[in-house]
């Protein structure tokens, strides 16, 4: 039986191939897709910037699928519920190897095979290491939850990615009930920010460039919008923040991926606050930025990349505790699994929140 996957093959260049469908290895699991997510990261990927997906690796990260067939040993997810074929499940993107040195000191997000699956050319077995396809190779080292029944497909299908993140994120900036919290970037990974800043206590304010893109993050818990585009310059956007939240805010969690947003965002907390950095994955590619006021500010700048992988947990438990969102409307735009490339070329011109591509939806 065969499957198809979604390569990169250059530079905004993808193509689906057909593949035979791998057995699962021990300890993991072969999903069968339900939908899959164009995230942002899969827009520096089709770029090319990824430091490790290159031409020839499978796209997407983001998505929900059901069990097709389980791997030695595997009965129940990571929670502890039982686990059965045809469950629908989420996986986290990146592997766990519980035996780097990262690993070993507890920072199981940083670990140095992270990507040990992402990183082989597709024409590799078992071929199938991306969500934008028919089905999804899951080892051993990734975390697995399974979905409840009171939660859509749609709704959960970026809990993985972009509203893990985002927690992760509000955990490491350790957001405080009646702190002001800036979200700087209001696409799908801000307005998941917004949501889990607002359950926590904040007052939140979401600030954009793209002002068609801030009223979802109302919808969201975002207590206040800034429009950016109203500034003229670097030195404006900051101004703008800054009075927008009487000084600074308490926290800044930057998810733009813009080099320079980053040194504006360290400049919009108040002096003693926390920036948290998560939008700029790409490397070499930077910034002016003043470190004597950096200094003299007592800010702090954490960076957050992926999650603790307990985080997908939590975040599945999220949506379904919190259905006063509207979850389903955070993916406003669906394309069928052989539209890829206009679903890429949506989520690229930020003409949606969340792009997603219906792949074996009931």
């Amino acid at each position: 039986m065969k499957g198809i996957t979604t390569i990169l093959t250059a530079p905004y260049e993808v193509e689906q191939r057909e593949y035979e469908l791998p057995g699962p290895v021990a300890g993991g699991l072969l999903m069968k897709m339900i939908r899959a997510n164009v995230c942002g990261s899969d827009v520096h990927n089709l770029r090319g910037q990824h430091p490790l997906v290159k031409a020839g690796c499978a796209l997407g990260h983001e998505g929900v699928g059901r069990v097709d067939r389980r791997g030695a040993g595997v009965t129940r997810d990571f929670a502890g519920n039982d686990l059965n074929e045809g469950d629908r499940v989420v996986a986290t993107y990146f592997q766990v190897c519980r035996r780097c040195p990262e690993c070993n000191a507890g920072h199981g997000n940083l670990c140095r095979n992270a990507y040990a699956g992402a990183a082989i050319p597709a024409d590799a077995a078992p071929h199938f290491h991306g969500t934008f396809g028919t089905h999804y190779a899951v080892g051993p080292g990734q975390y697995v939850y399974k979905v409840p029944d009171s939660v859509s497909s749609k709704a959960v299908s970026f809990a993985n990615c972009a509203l893990s993140q985002a927690y992760a994120g509000c955990e490491t900036g350790e957001i405080k009930r009646g702190q002001k919290v800036i979200v700087l970037g209001a696409g799908g990974l801000g307005v998941c920010a917004s949501s889990v800043a607002s359950q926590m206590g904040a007052e939140v304010f979401v600030a954009e460039m793209a002002a068609n893109r801030l009223a979802k993050s109302v919808e969201f818990g975002a207590h206040h919008t800034v429009d950016l585009s109203q500034a003229d310059s670097g030195a404006g956007r900051v101004e703008l923040m800054r009075e927008s939240t009487g000084g600074g805010a308490d926290v800044v969690i930057d998810l733009t991926g813009v080099p320079d947003a980053f040194s504006e965002a360290v400049r919009s907390v108040r002096p003693g606050g926390v920036m948290v950095s998560i939008g700029n994955i790409s490397p070499n590619k930077f910034t002016q930025f003043d470190p004597g006021l950096f200094t003299r500010s007592g800010v702090q700048i954490r960076a957050s990349i992926r999650y603790p992988a307990n985080v997908l947990g939590k975040s599945v438990t999220f949506i379904e505790s919190t259905p006063q969102f509207p979850w389903e409307d955070l993916v406003d735009a669906d394309f069928a699994i052989a539209d890829v490339r206009d679903a890429l070329k949506a989520a690229e011109a930020r003409e949606v929140t969340r792009a997603g591509l219906v792949i074996d939806e009931d």
